[in-house]
């Protein structure tokens, strides 16, 4: 091992986006951003619709984030390049990720 990082509670699917490692932390409800090079936590996320994080993705420029949380299904969205957040949805937004819905067993546009 070369390095540990310590992010939030249940880490679940990690995503790269060229720079930084996006970790969803389950039980946290929230996401670490961490730089790749460095192994430094730049920052949690949290907000956003998070309601147990599960899964995310990067398309070139967003990060989408899934939740799992109870009587949820948020997906949240974030710019990579400055880590803002654009916004959550609980249905398509056009934004042009398809996504399973573990809970429904569907698959989603988004």
């Amino acid at each position: 091992m070369i390095q540990t990082v310590t992010v939030g509670l249940n880490p679940y699917w990690p995503i790269f986006d060229g720079s930084n490692i996006w970790v969803p932390n389950h039980t946290s409800n929230s996401v670490s951003v961490v730089r790749a090079s460095s192994g430094v936590v730049l920052t949690t996320l949290t907000g956003n619709g998070l309601n147990g994080p599960y899964q995310a993705a990067f398309d070139g420029e967003r990060v989408l984030v899934t939740s799992l949380g109870v009587g949820n299904g948020v997906v949240s969205l974030w710019k990579a390049a400055d880590l803002t957040e654009i916004g959550n949805t609980l249905t398509a937004d056009g934004a042009n990720f398809w996504i399973t819905l573990f809970e429904s067993n569907h698959l989603a546009r988004y």
